[in-house]
């Protein structure tokens, strides 16, 4: 059978903003394809000198940069809603890495990255073309920034950690071999 390759807009959202929907959702279905099925013993392998962020670490990460660029640059809140602060119960950085989460179930990584996600496209529902290229000025910052330009930025944020997570698995699944 041939495989059709072409960008199917979400459904739901006008089509421009339902393209770059797409993009987030198959970046985010070829990440979860990747740690199907990974032993506790590879989620949490911080490499062979165990100072890499883990494919865990990287799973929180990913969930809590796609949030906090839509609560604080986008939204423009001061903290998460309740609902979404129950997923966070750690710092997202550390001092020189990103704060280790260890010891927590595949399960509740794919549970977190799928809240998250139904949280973020909740929140473009109803969304014009005139809202998605308005800026926006977060507080504290210095830039302004479309929800169009956050979409481009998390799409390419989450690729470039899907070539991190695919090299750690290969290799922690190498290294717990031995």
């Amino acid at each position: 059978m041939r495989q059709l390759l072409e960008i199917t807009p979400l459904p739901g959202y006008p089509e421009d903003i339902g393209r770059w929907l797409w993009a987030m959702e198959a970046v985010r279905e070829e990440n979860l394809e990747v740690v199907g099925g990974l032993t506790q013993e590879e989620l949490d392998w911080e490499g062979l000198d165990g100072q890499e962020n883990s494919i865990g670490s990287l799973l929180y990460h990913i969930a809590g940069v796609e949030m906090g660029w839509l609560h604080f640059d986008l939204l423009q809140l001061k903290e998460f809603p309740p609902e979404v602060k129950e997923d966070f119960p750690h710092d997202l950085f550390g001092a020189d890495r990103l704060t280790a989460i260890k010891g927590v179930p595949l399960a509740e990584h794919l549970g977190r990255l799928e809240r998250s996600r139904a949280v973020f496209l909740d929140a473009f529902r109803g969304m014009t073309l005139e809202d998605w290229r308005s800026l926006r000025a977060p507080d504290g910052e210095n830039y302004e920034v479309t929800p169009e330009w956050t979409v481009f930025h998390l799409v390419e944020h989450e690729a470039g950690h899907a070539y991190q997570i695919r090299s750690l698995k290969r290799r922690a699944a190498h290294a717990l071999r031995q």
